[in-house]
């Protein structure tokens, strides 16, 4: 009945779906009535958007397919997940409570029924700007029904990918490999797509990857549980072996630490109760598999998800004093006994305490509830569940924020000593740690993927050699092609003129030296054979010389500061110490610094030593508990803390946000100086709210710059800005005249500000004359137990100092 309803239904408002796609629909809703108006809807929702049928005309159509049945249904609610087996059983009577009535939720399969999408549960009330991403992601293999056949090995092979967001394509026809035990480099613009391709993969929603690979993303642990300790939460991240434990401590609860067992109610109570917790999880994965499959394939699979819910429904009819016999106890308890045997409760303690400490965990913050971490801290927290969990496939999508140092160089440590079973995909800003962890490069360009066999330093040096090669390949053979054109029309005048037949044969000849002008050989070197390498039907023999051009990046314009008209230092801190009035301890000890009108100033140092406390004190956010701060009277600083970002109104642009700092500006007088940090066109006018990271950053950073600042005051001014984006701010930070104090745990930042000699060749990004660049203050100070020094033996020299420490304390 509701088959044949939806069918007519399809007909009427003139859908057409596959056949695959129509054939599982038929088979999904034969079991179904029309009172059910959710259930179909979120179980059917997504093939039509896989259709393109844009919302209006979905809503219009199931409007339609229930008004004459039952009342239009409701927006899909948030899917209530199946309960944990087990969770924080201790006694046995606290199993009682697990629900045992058969229109309990254990009873109803999980509603997750995205076949190619991402979640498509949109609350009535939400603003369309945050309804949750329409995700489609197909392969070249979903035709032909391999999406949930296993793969005998770890490698992921996947061709004809093709992904797109919001119906705006991210990658089409793309093949992409993962070989086993690599490490790769994925890189590309913001905003290409690279986070969702690995959204994709981590949560099944690209249809091809086998079933067998455990795919891991970071952001798929970044839920927590409040009550919990933190080495908890690390150890409850392993789903399997903490389900085994909870399963052992509630049999210990009623057998004490004997296997030998005397039939008692209450044992029975636990037995039942880890059989029904089994089969919800059995009934979860049914669904799963359910929802990935079509044709008959699917169909088989819907009618096992149909039996799964019969019998979890049929078993929680059953009385556990009743229906528990001594031979299924006997059962359970063996099984459970055997696995427990495998799980070394010791190691998986020392290894995740491990992992919590090579990220800066103290022994204290070990032990304390997660609802005392902050932001920073619980993103630490994520990525060591990541660690610990040791997937098939590992993807990392920009660790290293929030991470000081001492921690990235932990994990790049790890990652290059302790992965070499799993592969991992990272995604990274920080160039120092890609090209450290990293063997392979994926790059993400032009809807496509693109493979180098090396790390993205390697490829940058790459690409640039082959763009100049290309250039003056191209050059030549417009040269050539100019001169030889020329020798066709010289040639044709000259037959025409004097009646030269021979000339026509000349101009024959020439043009299929025309033809054949192109690459002379093919991308990996070998000499252009034409029934090789230019098989069809093309308009020439050979392939045109194409120069890959750089994929250009908005400009940053930092304006130079006004004359002080006075020669010594801006700004001197003499023997300032600073102490929090609740702390006994100085968070900063006496220390003195003159930073002149050109200075290069870095504190480096872990979390926590006290740099951002240094920078509140230089830019008078905090005055010094003892010594003293001069500064210039008219001295402007530009201050980009860590949480300035933060502190922007989401609900309002950047423009309406910027005239309420500044009321005498006009709009056009703010899209203007948007413009100079990269922000133009109608970006300017959507809410701060839709922009991304590195938007957000941008405005921030002109908002702090229209006041022409003498002093630039950065505090991890690199966190969530791309590569390109980076090296915009380098240029603009080398131009300008101003001074310059940073806080950064990039290393490879820091070296571009301190040790990078600027090309004499290049005239417009020199800062200074040659006199000039002699008096530059660079100056770099390290920052330890409140203690100040100045570091002069370079960037490397201390990333090997603090290094050998990490080796030395793991």
């Amino acid at each position: 009945m509701v088959s044949k309803l939806f069918t007519q239904n399809l007909n009427k408002f003139n859908i057409h779906l596959d056949d695959d796609a129509a054939e599982y629909i038929s088979g999904m809703l034969e079991s179904m009535s029309m009172d059910e108006a959710d259930e179909i809807r979120a179980s059917t929702e997504s093939f039509l958007i896989d259709a393109n049928i844009d919302e209006d005309t979905r809503s219009a159509f199931y409007s339609d397919l229930f008004e004459n049945n039952v009342s239009t249904p409701k927006e899909i609610k948030d899917q209530k997940k199946l309960p944990k087996p087990l969770q924080g059983i201790e006694k046995a009577k606290e199993v009682r409570d697990l629900p045992s009535a058969p229109n309990s939720a254990a009873t109803k399969p999980p509603k997750n029924t995205t076949r190619r999408t991402g979640r498509h549960e949109k609350l009535k009330d939400q603003d369309a700007n945050e309804r949750e991403p329409e995700i489609v992601a197909i392969s070249q293999q979903s035709r032909f029904h391999t999406e949930t056949i296993e793969n005998l090995n770890k490698e992921l092979d996947l061709k004809g990918v093709d992904i797109s967001i919001n119906q705006k394509d991210l990658l089409v026809d793309a093949h992409l490999k993962l070989k086993p035990f690599t490490r790769y480099g994925l890189v590309g613009q913001n905003g290409v797509g690279k986070s969702i391709l690995l959204k994709c993969l981590a949560e099944n929603i690209l249809i091809g990857v086998p079933q067998n690979l455990n795919i891991l993303h970071i952001s798929q642990l970044d839920e927590f549980d409040e009550s919990r300790m933190v080495l908890q939460e690390i150890l409850e991240a392993d789903k399997k072996a903490s389900a085994t434990i909870r399963e052992f401590k509630a049999l210990q609860s009623v057998m004490g630490n004997e296997k030998n067992f005397k039939a008692s109610d209450d044992l029975n109570q636990v037995v039942y109760s880890i059989m029904q917790s089994r089969l919800c999880e059995k009934l979860e994965q049914a669904s799963k598999i359910a929802t990935k499959r079509s044709g008959l394939r699917g169909r088989e699979a819907r009618k096992v998800l149909i039996e799964c819910e019969k019998e979890l429904e049929e078993f929680n009819k059953k009385n556990p004093q009743t229906y528990i016999t001594s031979g299924m106890v006997t059962e359970i308890i063996n099984e459970v006994y055997e696995k427990i045997e495998l799980i070394d409760q010791d190691e998986r303690q020392h290894r995740a305490v491990k992992l919590l400490k090579g990220l800066g965990f103290s022994e204290e913050r070990i032990n304390a509830p997660i609802s005392h971490l902050s932001g920073g801290w619980r993103m630490r927290v994520a990525l060591a569940k990541s660690l610990f969990l040791r997937p098939d496939i590992l993807l990392l999508d920009e660790p290293t924020n929030h991470l000081d140092l001492p921690a990235i160089l932990w994990l790049q440590e790890y990652i290059i000593n302790e992965t070499g079973d799993m592969t991992v995909v990272v995604v990274s800003h920080d160039r120092e740690f890609l090209n450290s962890v990293t063997e392979e490069t994926i790059i993400l360009r032009d809807k496509t993927l693109k493979y180098h066999a090396g790390n993205f330093e390697d490829w940058e040096r790459n690409t640039e050699e082959q763009r100049i090669r290309k250039q003056a390949l191209y050059d030549s053979t417009e040269k050539k092609r100019a001169a030889i054109q020329a020798s066709i029309q010289h040639n044709m005048r000259q037959a025409k003129a004097t009646g030269d037949d021979k000339r026509h044969g000349m101009i024959q000849s020439r043009k299929k030296k025309l033809e054949r002008l192109g690459m002379e050989k093919t991308e990996d070197g070998r000499r252009f054979k034409l029934n090789r390498d230019r098989v069809g039907y093309h308009n020439s023999s050979r392939a045109e010389v194409v120069v890959e051009k750089a994929v250009k990046t908005a400009t940053i314009k930092i304006p130079p500061p006004t004359e002080l008209r006075y020669h010594g230092p801006m700004l001197t801190m003499k023997e300032a110490a600073f102490r929090y009035e609740e702390s006994t301890n100085y968070a900063i000890k006496k220390f003195s610094i003159s930073i002149e009108p050109n200075a290069r100033i870095a504190f480096i140092g872990p979390n926590g030593c006290g740099k951002t406390t240094l920078l509140n004190i230089l830019v008078g956010k905090l005055q010094p508990t003892s010594g003293e701060v001069y500064k210039h009277p008219l001295l402007r600083i530009g201050y980009f803390s860590q949480n300035v970002v933060d502190q922007l109104d989401l609900d309002v642009s950047p423009v309406e946000y910027m005239m309420s700092q500044y009321p005498s500006l006009s709009e056009q007088e703010c899209r203007s100086h948007f413009g100079t940090s990269g922000l133009s066109g109608n970006v300017v006018l959507q809410k701060i709210r839709s922009l991304s990271g590195g938007q957000r950053s941008r405005v921030a950073l002109a908002l702090i710059l229209y006041e022409q600042p003498h002093v630039l005051v950065l505090d991890e001014i690199t966190n969530h800005l791309d590569m390109g984006t980076v090296d915009m701010l380098l240029d603009a930070l080398r131009k300008y005249t101003g001074a310059i104090v940073l806080v950064s745990h990039d290393i490879w930042f820091l070296k571009q500000i301190f040790e990078q000699e600027l090309d004499s060749d290049n005239d417009s990004g020199k800062e200074f004359d040659d006199e000039d660049e002699a008096a530059v203050q660079k100056e770099i100070y390290t920052i330890k137990n409140g203690n100040v020094k100045r570091w002069d033996e370079g960037i490397d020299a201390y990333v090997a100092s603090v290094l050998k420490t990490v080796r030395k304390t793991s």
